[in-house]
């Protein structure tokens, strides 16, 4: 698991090859590419604070440039200005990449599991992660806070519990969005019950009501991941029991018509 994501080290390392490239080119040619990095994160990320200092980052590297290109051959105050600010634009563009680096990685990582919804600011999203409960009522928000608990919690058969719903919610939201918003109703508490074992995972309570405590939230979360896919699996059977009823007076009408024969 990736120090960001449950992905790979490798699968994170891939992401960031950019980020590598940009801090490596510190000569600009004619401007750093940092801008641009930027403004492909933020696209992938969705996220519109980042377009648009990606946007505002770019506009300052090629003012340096056409600075440069007018004090091009002196060495006057206004080069030595204008190295000076090229300098510092490396400074502050990569170091806003190493900073977003955390919350751009998960972003791709929820990416892989649901279409991503423009949001205003990184930190938007981890305010959206502390509403209470009864806000959250979107398909987004559901699988980002089962995410995040994943993340935080350290639990391997709770990981593998979360994954599993996970997966599910996907195929019944494919299959059926009404049914999908009911689900978020009738299961949205699984969250809560993983925020209540975060808060007592965290509180390093090592006694008999902690680890009594911390058994019941696991059964709970299990049995949730059960009754879950005996639900998505009793709506793909009433599927293809539809399905197979359609069938059947298809062909009958097609032999009533003779069309068919036995």
């Amino acid at each position: 698991m990736g120090f960001a994501t449950k992905k790979p080290k490798r699968w994170e390392l891939r992401q960031l090859t950019w980020t590598f490239i940009s801090i490596a080119m510190f000569i600009p040619f004619p401007v750093h590419i940092f801008p641009f990095v930027m403004l492909s994160q933020a696209k992938k990320s969705k996220i519109r604070s980042w377009y648009a200092m990606g946007v505002a980052l770019l506009l300052v590297e090629l003012g340096l440039f056409a600075s440069f290109v007018y004090f091009f051959g002196t060495l006057s105050q206004g080069m030595l200005l204008t190295l000076g600010g090229y300098v510092t634009s490396y400074v502050v563009g990569n170091g806003m990449l190493l900073n977003r680096v955390k919350p751009y990685l998960q972003r791709l990582e929820l990416a892989e599991v649901r279409p991503l919804a423009w949001i205003p600011t990184a930190a938007s999203r981890n305010r959206l992660q502390e509403l209470p409960q009864a806000t959250l009522d979107t398909p987004q928000l559901f699988i980002e806070r089962l995410l995040h608990w994943r993340k935080a919690i350290n639990n391997r058969a709770i990981h593998q519990d979360i994954d599993k719903i996970i997966h599910l919610f996907h195929l019944l939201e494919q299959r059926d969005k009404i049914e999908a918003e009911k689900f978020l109703v009738r299961h949205s508490t699984v969250v809560n019950v993983l925020m209540k074992y975060d808060e007592i995972e965290n509180s390093r309570l090592n006694n008999q009501v902690t680890i009594e405590s911390k058994r019941k939230l696991e059964e709970v979360i299990a049995k949730a991941a059960i009754a879950i896919e005996q639900e998505v699996t009793n709506q793909f059977k009433a599927g293809i029991l539809d399905v197979s009823a359609e069938t059947d007076v298809y062909i009958q009408t097609l032999k009533n018509r003779n069309l068919l024969k036995d």
